[in-house]
């Protein structure tokens, strides 16, 4: 019986950790970084979020609900303060045509965890 409880008691450590894990594949953006011409984008959740690649480097934008002009546009621009391919940690806007969104937060991520919020997203 006490085997069993320890047994059932780490299993729920375990599971209880797995948000901690997950999280700890996102950090804040601390600082503006100027995205080359190349980097590639996709949406992810509901649109509520853009996924950026840019060689070695990815990066998680979030929006305070739905961007329509991810819903609305597959050529958007980003910009801090007017300044093109500009991302910040605050100030940072994603624009296409007459639609433009403020993100509410940038984070950079690991590959592992981009590549399986596009794949997600791909669905």
């Amino acid at each position: 019986m006490k085997t069993i409880a320890t047994t059932l008691g780490a299993t729920l450590l375990a599971v209880a950790a797995l948000p901690a894990i997950a999280a700890g594949n996102a950090a804040p953006l601390e600082e503006c970084v100027q995205l080359s011409d190349g980097h590639r984008g996709t949406r992810a959740a509901g649109n509520t979020q853009l996924l950026l690649r840019d060689g070695d480097a990815h990066y998680r934008v979030k929006f305070n609900g739905t961007c329509e002009t991810l819903a609305r546009s597959s050529r958007i621009y980003i910009a801090t303060d007017g300044e093109h391919n500009r991302l910040c940690p605050t100030g940072t806007t994603v624009s296409a045509k007459q639609y433009r969104c403020r993100a509410e937060s940038v984070e950079v991520i690991d590959d592992r965890t981009w590549s399986r919020e596009a794949r997600t997203a791909g669905r």
